[in-house]
């Protein structure tokens, strides 16, 4: 991903023009605007007042409700937070007065073709993926593998435990009969477990069905070599499936 932007005077002079490339971490077209907004600011002098000519709706949108605002929780629950969070900081520290107006997207502007043309040659120039990116300026940066989480970090917090959880159950006994676990659709076994509602309904019938699922899947099922194994002094090892008396009746037999 890129980002660039472009200094005019009030005569509509060029003052400066910068572009540079960013993680592709979490990628959008919105965090490009956020981080070429953030790196502008951070550029100015104390005590500036500028307008900020941007195309993205989106980002007036997110600026009204978190910068031009108090600071509120919900931010937290954004993507690029840290991005907002440092934006934040530096207006606060540089004192800045800073507006921003929406000009007309695809309406062939020639400084927003100049900033279009910038952030594209971005992806061109190879020196510029040796350059470490700006620093985060947030009151409080949350890393996980010495990367900054920015997105909603109650619901990272989460997918991290879930995937934990997800990796117990995969090296359960149950699956080494398996090649390789990487033959389980995975997303689709947490998409089952965790929506216990969808196995209740007319046709089914009972809730207890989605007991019966995780059972299943479990190889948790009574089979005659479950009760075997759980058993041994009530059901005799040399017993065979009393359907065709041949071999053992395994969860893979039925």
């Amino acid at each position: 991903m890129a980002y660039a932007w472009t200094a005019i005077d009030p005569d509509g002079f060029i003052l400066e023009s910068h572009y540079n490339i960013i993680s592709s971490i979490f990628p959008s077209a919105l965090r490009s605007e956020v981080f070429a907004l953030l790196h502008g600011l951070d550029s100015l002098p104390w005590n500036s007042k500028i307008t900020v000519a941007t195309d993205c709706a989106q980002l007036l949108s997110l600026w009204s409700l978190y910068v031009d605002a108090p600071f509120i929780p919900r931010m937290l629950k954004e993507f690029n937070h840290l991005l907002w969070s440092s934006i934040r900081t530096i207006m606060l520290q540089k004192n800045l007065d800073v507006t921003l107006i929406k000009v007309p997207a695809h309406a062939d502007d020639p400084l927003n073709n100049h900033v279009d043309a910038l952030a594209k040659a971005a992806h061109n120039d190879s020196y510029l993926s040796s350059r470490p990116s700006s620093k985060l300026l947030a009151p409080c940066i949350l890393q996980f593998n010495s990367l900054p989480v920015d997105i909603n970090i109650q619901k990272f917090i989460r997918d991290i435990f879930d995937a934990k959880s997800l990796l117990t159950l995969a090296v359960l006994p149950r699956f080494n009969s398996y090649s390789s676990t990487s033959d389980i659709d995975w997303a689709c076994t947490k998409f089952c477990l965790n929506n216990n509602k969808l196995f209740v309904s007319h046709r089914n019938g009972r809730s207890e069905f989605c007991g019966f699922r995780i059972k299943l899947l479990l190889d948790m099922l009574p089979t005659l070599t479950t009760l075997q194994r759980r058993k041994p002094h009530l059901y005799n090892p040399s017993w065979l499936c009393p359907q065709c008396n041949s071999f053992p009746e395994t969860l893979d037999h039925l």
